[in-house]
């Protein structure tokens, strides 16, 4: 079925936004309606922009490889599958860190952490120029070229799925971290998989919060061998957002749109 990823991907986001607000997880976190808008519109801007990325991925590559089409369609599913999977992954761990690391990168990730809770509908919350940047949208494309389309849509679900748990606002996962039979499980999986402790950590500031470290998507694996591995076990941040204040104050306009829309100078408080 064409597009099963996206269907899994909006059902699963669908059913734990649902669940968030029916179980209260997110009630007490005041959120105006443009932190809303911009969740909406970014989610919208995805849906559009990724197909572009896709198809022009796709095209060069036909352009720079005359003979590659369909080159891989006979490798055995799985290996297939890693050929997708594992450059994506291990490319948006890359861009990832440098994004944090990079002043001229960080405006195209800023808005995905200026939210101050922690929840499900940030997870594609991103500037538009993020979606053109990341590397595994122009693999994908390519990959597409190389006659491996079904393995380009589970990686696109197993991704997807797996980005949507890692931002839920749900924290029962603690639970096993206190658990004297499981804690160390919960470690070694760790060792490989990105879980909603370590992400959450990533976004958090303040006490328990690691915003120079755990830039894995999927495989945490990179960020134990690169050594920005930081384990929170249990631990919540302090708190959510940005180091700068400003950035998280601006317009909804601007979170989608810098560059093209220039940062609003705020009035002193004083």
């Amino acid at each position: 079925m064409e597009h099963f990823d996206a269907i899994l991907v909006l059902s699963v986001f669908s059913i734990l936004l649902l669940a968030e607000y029916l179980t209260g997880s997110s009630r007490g976190q005041r959120r105006n309606p443009g932190e809303w808008l911009i969740e909406s519109i970014s989610f919208l801007q995805l849906a559009v922009i990724k197909p572009v990325v896709l198809f022009i991925a796709f095209l060069v590559t036909q352009l720079l490889f005359p003979g590659s089409q369909n080159s891989l369609a006979e490798l055995p599913f799985w290996l297939g599958f890693l050929v997708v999977f594992l450059p994506d992954d291990f490319s948006h761990y890359w861009i990832h860190r440098l994004a944090h690391q990079q002043p001229r990168i960080w405006g195209l990730h800023r808005t995905h952490h200026t939210p101050k809770v922690y929840q499900v509908s940030i997870a594609f919350r991103e500037n538009w120029l993020w979606f053109w940047i990341m590397p595994g949208c122009w693999w994908a494309g390519a990959m597409v070229d190389f006659g491996l389309l079904p393995q380009v849509l589970l990686s696109a679900a197993v991704i997807g799925i797996h980005n949507v748990v890692l931002h839920t606002g749900f924290t029962a996962d603690r639970s096993l971290y206190r658990n004297k039979y499981l804690k160390r499980f919960v470690r070694y999986f760790e060792y490989l998989i990105n879980t909603p402790s370590l992400h959450r950590g990533h976004h958090g500031l303040g006490a328990n919060g690691v915003p120079a470290g755990n830039f894995a998507q999927t495989l945490f694996v990179w960020d134990v061998i690169f050594g920005t591995a930081v384990f929170q076990d249990d631990r919540i941040p302090q708190r959510y957002g940005t180091v700068s204040l400003v950035s998280m104050q601006q317009p909804w306009y601007y979170q989608l749109w810098w560059p093209l829309v220039k940062q609003r100078q705020l009035k002193s408080t004083s």
